[in-house]
C-alpha cells in the first residue's frame, strides 16, 4: 500500500495543495461554479469556475467557500479539494493508498471549524487528518530563507492576519486580526466615495490598491480607474495618486504595528529581547503592499524582512513539516 501526504493552504481567494514527497504545490482561485437551478451541480473549480461564471448570461453563480480559513460551504469546499487531490496525487494513488492530510489554519480558527475540514477530507478518503497553525508553516520557510530561529511572523492575507512570536519552533504568543486586505480595499473604496462622490466597484478598487497604494510619501505613482458618478449616474474615469490613498494606507498599517507592540510586551524579557533582536517576518499576499517593511521599520524601530515569494509561504513551509515525535 503506497503512502501519501498532501498539506493544504486553505486560503479565501486562493487554495494551494502540494504532495510532501516531491515538495511540488499546485494552486487554483477559491472558487466554484454551481449550476443556478441546482446548487449541487458543479459546474467549474478555480479557473474553470471563473470562466463558466463571467458574464450577465450565465447559467451559473460563483460560490467562494473559503473565508477566514474556515469552510462555509461544504458542498463546495469538497469540489475544490477534490480537484486539488486530482491534480496531485498519482493516478494510482485513487484506490488501496493512504493519504494523510496536513491542513494549515489560523491561529484562531475554532475546534468546530476544525471538525468540518477533517469531515470533508475523510469523505474524500484521507485517513488521516492534521492540523497545523500557520505562523509554525510560515516561520519554517522564513526562518530557512532568511538564517533565523526566532521572530515575529506576520502573515497578511486576504481578509485575517496572523501575528505570532515564534523562539525555535514554539509558538509563545499570538494573536489573529480579522483586519485585512479585503478590509483596506473596502476603505479605498470609501475614500474614493467620499472624496469625488463616486461608486468604485471592489474589482476596481483592489485595482487601485495593487497599482497605486504605497506606504512611500513621496510615491508619485497614478491609476485610472472606472467609476459610477452619485449624482448623475453616469460612468467615468477618475485617476488617483498614491499620495490620495496615502494616509488610508498608513493608518491601516499602524493598527498592526499596535499588535505587533502589545505581543512583544506580553513575552517575557528575554523572549521580547531575542525575538527584536532578529525582528518582524512579513509574508502573506498583503506583504506586497508598497513600502511596507520601510515603514513598520521606522514605526517599531525593528529589523523588518520580506519574504521573496509571500504569497506562497505557508505552502512551502508546510511541505517542510515534520511531526514532533511522540514523547
Amino acid at each position: 500500500m503506497a503512502n501519501y501526504e498532501v498539506v493544504f493552504d486553505l486560503g479565501s481567494q486562493y487554495i494551494s495543495a502540494g504532495l510532501k514527497e516531491d515538495g511540488y504545490f499546485v494552486k487554483v482561485p477559491s472558487v466554484v461554479a454551481v449550476d443556478n437551478t441546482d446548487p449541487h451541480r458543479i459546474v467549474g473549480v478555480g479557473v474553470a469556475a471563473i470562466n463558466a461564471g463571467g458574464g450577465s448570461a450565465s447559467n451559473c453563480k460563483l460560490v467562494y467557500p473559503i473565508l477566514e480559513g474556515t469552510v462555509v460551504d461544504v458542498v463546495c469546499a469538497k469540489a475544490l479539494f477534490n480537484e486539488l487531490f486530482k491534480r496531485v496525487l498519482p493516478s494510482k494513488a485513487k484506490i488501496f493508498s493512504y493519504v494523510k492530510v496536513t491542513c494549515v489554519v489560523p491561529c484562531a480558527i475554532i475546534s468546530s471549524d476544525k471538525k468540518t475540514i477533517e469531515s470533508i477530507f475523510l469523505s474524500l478518503g484521507a485517513r488521516v487528518v492534521n492540523f497545523l497553525e500557520s505562523p509554525l508553516a510560515d516561520s519554517l520557510a522564513l526562518f530557512r530563507e532568511f538564517h533565523a530561529v526566532k521572530g515575529l511572523i506576520v502573515n497578511i492575507g486576504y481578509d485575517c492576519v496572523d501575528f505570532s512570536v515564534v523562539y525555535y519552533n514554539n509558538i509563545v504568543a499570538g494573536s489573529t486580526l480579522f483586519y485585512s486586505g479585503k478590509h483596506l480595499t473596502q476603505a479605498i473604496a470609501e475614500k474614493i466615495r467620499s472624496k469625488y462622490q463616486v461608486q468604485l466597484s471592489f474589482e476596481q478598487a483592489e485595482l487601485l490598491k495593487v497599482n497605486c497604494a504605497s506606504l512611500y510619501p513621496n510615491d508619485m505613482s497614478t491609476y485610472t480607474v472606472s467609476c459610477v458618478n452619485l449624482q448623475t449616474g453616469a460612468s467615468e474615469n477618475i485617476n488617483i495618486s498614491s499620495k490620495e490613498l496615502y494616509d488610508t494606507v498608513v493608518e491601516f498599517v499602524r493598527k498592526y504595528c499596535n499588535v505587533i507592540r502589545s505581543l512583544l510586551a506580553s513575552v517575557n524579557d528575554t523572549v521580547c529581547s531575542v525575538a527584536s533582536e532578529e525582528g518582524v517576518f512579513l509574508c502573506g499576499g498583503g506583504a506586497l503592499l508598497q513600502g511596507l517593511d520601510s515603514f513598520m521599520h521606522t514605526e517599531l524601530a525593528l529589523p523588518v524582512r520580506v519574504a521573496d515569494d509571500p504569497a506562497n509561504v505557508s505552502i512551502t513551509g508546510s511541505l517542510m513539516y515534520s511531526e514532533k515525535p511522540q514523547q
